[in-house]
């Protein structure tokens, strides 16, 4: 009977304490055009908005994703928009059209 009431009580001690480790960086997106690298979505230590993405939090995984996204590409276009040759504003959005699907957002 004490076993079963100690193991009772640590297993409700197990389950109000859970919470959902997010990997270090959860955005999977390699592309840099430009040497842009997507912005990380990292675990925010929030229980309630987990994601992470430059301080702000989110959540839920899509939204941090898609700001992550949108972080990317508005760098990549900023290069574009300063005169680097090498890039286009088109090549940025085709790049964002690329990693939205890859991330599935």
């Amino acid at each position: 009977m004490k076993f079963s009431t100690t193991f009772l009580v640590l297993a409700t001690i197990a389950a109000t304490q859970a919470r959902i480790y997010i990997r270090a960086n959860s955005q999977t997106f390699t592309g840099a055009l430009g040497g842009v690298a997507a912005t990380p979505v990292d675990d925010s230590g929030d229980a309630k908005k987990p994601f992470s993405v430059k301080g702000d939090t989110f959540v839920n995984l899509s939204a941090a994703l898609q700001r992550s996204c949108d972080q990317q590409f508005n760098a990549c276009a900023n290069l574009a928009n300063g005169g680097d040759q090498t890039i286009s504003v088109a090549d940025c959005t085709a790049q964002k059209g690329e990693l939205k699907l890859i991330v599935n957002i």
